[in-house]
């Protein structure tokens, strides 16, 4: 009877000392990892170098995206594969021509992948990237949903191409509705915009439980979300407003300081921004404070909300990369806008925390409500 005693005794200790685990995960705002999932979430940061980037090429967008494709690919490692998805094979003959035109080298680093559908430009939304611990790569997508128009209908059709092409395998499907914007990550950290809490409302289950739930389905990593409700944190994609740069520090905007940067620079003139900077500038305070408190060392860096509050200067939707070898040092692919104050101080910024800053000048899309980010999608990164 003794020993059957003991042995109640450590079940029952064993299953408070679970209910601890749990309930301090959930006050830290993490969400425990009880089976953990196959698949990470490609890091964002600059922990390991680029070894292939998927974007979408869609010649309607030559005007805003084709300067971005030019310097970016003569900025980029020619080691870097590029998945290129398109609507059809003459749209990516027309891609290369444009590429050689503009002097960019090693052609063979591009490949077609033919959805077969209009697209859009914005690669980021249409999917998440995956990483297994044996290095395998994966792609997640949303379930199919009704859109607005054809471009993000054939969108929605881009990520099953590439998983084929790239993986030779179907894409996993989601059962909550998302878009890749909603997530960013480092090497351990998965970080949740409180936006994806709405998307799926009126479709699937889509209370907290059920969402952390399907992520950690698909996620093994601890997930820390950045608001509990929709005014918790700006009303956009994840790096608009921050980006992790390693699993320790992250980069929060700060539209105080992007607007007083912008009233001193001659050429933000033009810009209006939007009335409600205090609203704004709340939400995001909100989103640096909420990862203050669970230990992150929060950087704040200048970001202007403009008018609408769709476009956004901003500087954490950048994209990262590392040089090759141990003693490799961060990149940052930073958007720039022609706002010299702002651009330099972002630059400066980057280049005081040890990177090697490349401008990418992405002023004549960023208006459309997306930046330098948005448009290239990671699917894998080499070795760290």
């Amino acid at each position: 009877m003794r020993a059957v005693a003991r042995n109640v005794a450590a079940i029952l200790l064993g299953l408070a000392a679970a209910a601890l685990v749990l309930l301090g995960a959930d006050a830290a705002g993490l969400t425990p990892r009880p089976h953990p999932a196959r698949f990470r979430l490609v890091a964002e940061d600059a922990s390991a170098p680029l070894r292939r980037i998927a974007i979408h090429y869609a010649p309607t967008a030559d005007a805003v995206a084709m300067p971005v494709w030019r310097q970016l690919f003569a900025a980029v490692g020619a080691d870097v594969e590029v998945e290129v998805a398109v609507a059809r094979a003459a749209d990516f003959d027309r891609f290369v021509v444009a590429m050689r035109d503009a002097g960019v080298g090693e052609l063979d680093r591009f490949h077609p992948v033919v959805v077969g559908r209009e697209i859009t430009t914005w690669s980021r939304d249409r999917f998440a990237a995956l990483v297994g611990a044996d290095g395998a790569g994966g792609v997640l997508a949303p379930p199919r949903v009704d859109a607005a128009f054809a471009g993000r209908t054939g969108d929605m059709e881009s990520p099953h191409a590439l998983a084929r092409a790239v993986y030779g395998d179907d894409a996993r499907i989601a059962r909550i509705v998302f878009e890749g914007g909603d997530l960013a990550a480092s090497a351990h950290t998965l970080f949740v915009g409180p936006e994806l809490g709405r998307r799926s409302q009126g479709r699937v289950a889509a209370d907290r439980a059920a969402i952390d739930g399907e992520l950690r389905r698909h996620f093994d990593e601890d997930i820390v979300w950045l608001g509990d409700g929709p005014d918790d944190a700006p009303h956009h994609h994840v790096m608009m407003y921050m980006v992790p740069l390693d699993d320790h520090t992250v980069v929060v905007g700060d539209p105080r300081a992007g607007a007083a940067l912008a009233a001193a620079e001659p050429a933000a003139a033009t810009l209006t921004l939007d009335d409600d900077l205090e609203g704004h500038a709340r939400r995001f305070d909100q989103v640096a404070d909420r990862l203050a408190a669970r230990g992150f060392d929060v950087i704040r860096m200048p970001v202007v909300v403009l008018a609408g509050a769709g476009a956004y200067v901003t500087y954490t939707n950048a994209l990262f990369d590392r040089e090759p070898g141990p003693a490799g040092r961060p990149i940052v692919y930073l958007p720039t806008y022609r706002l010299p104050a702002l651009d330099d101080a972002a630059a400066r910024q980057y280049r005081d925390l040890g990177y090697v800053v490349r401008p990418i000048d992405v002023s004549g899309i960023y208006r459309l409500n997306g930046s330098l980010g948005c448009l290239v999608n990671v699917m894998a990164r080499g070795a760290g």
